[in-house]
């Protein structure tokens, strides 16, 4: 027990040094979060509309094989996924201070764009993949599922660091002078300590002496 809490200790101390490395595990662990609350809601909906199953058609969705219902499942479960998104990863994983407002109207946009591409993409790979195959129609969805959920978690990364969820320039100069007095007061301490063990070889050095000389 005592090894495990060390070497989370020095996990925890290696992610805080390095901040991009820490956002990415974070932002994995957390995309994996919301990944199953996706695919729990996918398929509750999927099986609660399976009757719903007359082709859909519209803009430049197509879903000719698993119907309305299944374009219904794919637009609300990542509705769903990326609402959790937003909310553990504002602050736990960006420790964002930006304006709310913004960071709010800019993710819906992404959202959207997210949305309009993986529901596109998965009535376009459904249908590929069942047409001409004897796979079964409930497995060529989760293929579409899976890349449109690869393509979000890689655009919904990038966009957040860098567009959406940025620090305030204020809050970062602070963090960094913040770890930068750390260092020196670790540096002082440092040396101070050493001031210590010096001037405690030296006092024993000339303890010893005096005691030689009373000694002759």
């Amino acid at each position: 027990m005592e090894k495990l809490k060390t070497f989370l200790k020095k996990v925890k101390a290696y992610l805080d040094e390095h901040e991009d490395i820490r956002q990415l595990v974070f932002f994995t662990l957390f995309s994996f979060v919301c990944f199953l609350i996706e695919y729990v809601t996918f398929f509750v909906l999927k099986f609660a509309l399976k009757n719903v199953n007359e082709p859909f058609e519209w803009f430049i969705f197509s879903y000719k094989s698993g119907g309305l219902g299944e374009f219904i499942a794919f637009l609300m479960s990542n509705v769903v996924a990326q609402a959790a998104t937003f909310i553990l990863n504002r602050k736990k994983t960006f420790n964002s201070d930006n304006n709310i407002v913004y960071a709010a109207s800019m993710y819906a946009v992404m959202v959207c764009g997210i949305i309009i591409l993986n529901t596109w993409l998965g009535g376009v790979i459904s249908d590929a993949v069942t047409e001409g195959t004897s796979i079964p129609q409930d497995f060529a969805a989760i293929i579409g599922k899976l890349v449109g959920s690869f393509l979000a978690f890689v655009i919904s990364f990038l966009m957040s660091k860098f567009v959406i969820m940025r620090k305030s320039k204020n809050k970062g100069e602070e963090e960094t002078l913040a770890s930068d007095n750390a260092e020196v007061a670790s540096d002082n301490a440092e040396v101070a300590s050493d001031g210590e063990e010096v001037a405690a070889e030296v006092a024993a050095t000339e303890t010893t002496a005096e005691n030689s000389s009373e000694n002759e």
